[in-house]
């Protein structure tokens, strides 16, 4: 027979600054250096957080670093890690990277992803022949294989290989960004390939969540709609954090309720939530963050649709 034992009770503060504080934690995210991951390793850094963020690029890092580190408050603070986690050998040796740095990390974001987008895009959506082009000729097996590594291996290779590190934490809190193309069926949102992968993103960290649940590791995921990002026409040379997307992304976005993008701190709240007191009960949900872009999502898939309002699709 199973026996349950009633952990001790302290009453809880609901005080904002100890609710949601992140002061003091250590924070690793990866993709860190524009986009979404950028903004979140901002409000994590402004916060009091000790970041440290990875990515491919060193110019980049120093970049993001030093816009970071302009805005950190409370004793936090930010550095970088060069590495690629498109492969194992390549999470090992960031890892040994990370751990030279710091024996803990409370928080573990990947925030790392890549879409390939098709070769020869078409605007006529309702032309099969076109379509199928599109799809045949602007798709290689290195599209798959190259979204796949970073946003599904990547995922697991990252949260499996820092789990030493996170089970020196009170809080083990993994966050993995993935995207509400892995939960929509949509007719013109970036390449099949993409949503495919980012599909199997939301179910990795799922089951992530399961197997590391002995050791109280927490996994959660966040699924954005449209932010500024190198995705959607914003460079790294612009800091990551300019809102100002390219034509198709804007056009898409205005389908959202909300009739815009998501700003910069839309995605930083969810991910201060997961990575604090006030998300420590949370683990395998999934926060849709879109502005509502799902709720319309969808609806005129397979029937034909005029060619003026091909564009916002």
């Amino acid at each position: 027979m199973v026996t349950f034992s009633t952990p001790a009770f302290t009453a809880p503060s609901f005080a904002l600054d100890d609710l949601f504080s992140v002061a003091g934690r250590t924070v690793l995210i990866t993709g860190g250096g524009t986009g979404l991951g950028k903004a979140i390793a901002t409000a994590y850094a402004t916060n009091g957080a000790r970041v440290i963020i990875a990515g491919r690029r060193a110019d980049v890092l120093q970049t993001a670093v030093a816009d970071i580190s302009a805005a950190a408050g409370k004793g936090g603070s930010a550095i970088a890690v060069q590495g690629d986690v498109g492969s194992k050998a390549g999470v090992a040796a960031l890892y040994d990277a990370v751990a030279a740095k710091t024996d803990v990390i409370d928080v573990l974001i990947n925030c790392a992803g890549v879409m390939k987008a098709y070769k020869n895009p078409t605007s006529a959506a309702n032309d099969i022949d076109a379509v199928t082009k599109m799809m045949w000729d602007g798709c290689e097996d290195d599209d798959w294989n190259v979204t796949n590594a970073i946003n599904i291996n990547g995922v697991y290779f990252t949260t499996v290989k820092f789990v030493p590190l996170l089970l020196k934490s009170d809080l083990k809190s993994v966050i993995v960004i993935a995207s509400i193309a892995g939960l929509i069926l949509q007719r013109q949102m970036g390449s099949v390939s993409y949503g495919v992968s980012k599909a199997g993103t939301i179910h990795t960290a799922n089951l992530l969540a399961g197997r590391l649940s002995p050791a109280n590791i927490r996994v959660n995921t966040i699924c954005p709609g449209i932010f500024p990002s190198e995705m959607t026409g914003v460079t790294a040379a612009s800091g990551g954090l300019k809102y100002d997307i390219g034509e198709t992304p804007s056009k898409a976005a205005a389908r959202a309720v909300a009739g815009r993008p998501g700003l910069p701190h839309e995605i930083a709240g969810p991910a201060l939530l997961l990575g604090s007191r006030a998300g420590s009960y949370m683990d395998g949900a999934n926060l849709v963050v879109d502005g509502g872009r799902a709720l319309g999502a969808g609806i005129h898939d397979g029937i034909k649709v005029p060619d003026e309002l091909l564009g916002t699709l």
